[in-house]
């Protein structure tokens, strides 16, 4: 099994909506879930997660003022929850800190939580939510990993080139980061047939010319490749017998780092 790594902040980078919701829900329950292969979805922490009701997810939003809505998210809100975030956890081993419009912080709340991300609490993780990253300061963004881009869910492979999909997935699983993995086949699994049966002869094209030496492998190491090449044939027969698209990267998802 290979060694869970998590990074104390993520983006996750699509236009506002469901589906960034649901990938920010996901997200935090992989970030809680004890599970070897998190996230499992039947454990408390996922159920609490998924449920919208886990006290260790803490929602960061636009307030309510005098006259209505902010228009941004004010340093006040991140002054407070920095200071929350030294704080213990409830009931699970970490907090986590959804950012929902990140990209609606004002200058200020960007330059309190970069504070906090550059001496983050070892129990504390931030989501950072933005419909583009441009509008989150460089400093900020080199401080976090980019967990997924979530434009593409829900609407196919429309717009997606499998080059891109390829290389996010080789990335993904030289990170050694389950949660980034996790979030990357989780968007994928409304691609269709035909998309996933280029996305994986993609793959072990890739591998094969990184086991020749015609491309450099990204740190996965001559085992890990093999193991996905077997992992990409393992795909296309599924594919040959009819399982779907979200079976087989629900699989990606877990045997990939194995």
């Amino acid at each position: 099994m290979a060694e869970r790594r998590l990074s104390h902040a993520y983006m996750l980078i699509g236009p506002e909506g469901p589906a960034r919701d649901e990938a920010a829900r996901r997200l935090s329950a992989a970030l809680l879930c004890p599970a070897a292969e998190p996230p499992c979805g039947v454990c408390r922490d996922c159920r609490k997660v998924l449920s919208g009701v886990h006290p260790d997810v803490i929602a960061i939003g636009r307030q309510e003022g005098d006259k209505g809505l902010h228009r941004e998210i004010l340093v006040d809100q991140i002054r407070a929850a920095a200071a929350d975030a030294a704080v213990a956890p409830n009931e699970a081993a970490r907090k986590v800190y959804v950012i929902a419009q990140a990209d609606r912080m004002n200058a200020q709340a960007q330059n309190a939580l970069l504070k906090v991300l550059e001496d983050p609490p070892g129990h504390a993780c931030f989501i950072l939510c933005a419909a583009s990253a441009g509008a989150l300061l460089p400093t900020v963004r080199s401080r976090c990993v980019r967990a997924a881009d979530t434009g593409d869910m829900g609407a196919g492979a429309a717009g997606t080139e499998l080059p891109e999909l390829v290389r996010g997935y080789l990335e993904a699983a030289a990170s050694g980061d389950t949660a980034e993995l996790t979030m990357f086949c989780m968007l994928r699994m409304k691609l269709d047939r035909e998309d996933t049966e280029g996305f994986a002869a993609g793959v072990k094209a890739a591998v094969c010319d990184m086991l020749c030496g015609r491309r450099p492998d990204m740190g996965l190491g001559r085992e890990r490749l093999f193991r996905m090449a077997a992992l990409m044939d393992k795909t296309e027969d599924y594919l040959r017998h009819n399982v779907s698209p979200k079976q087989i990267f629900g699989v990606l998802a877990v045997e990939t780092l194995r």
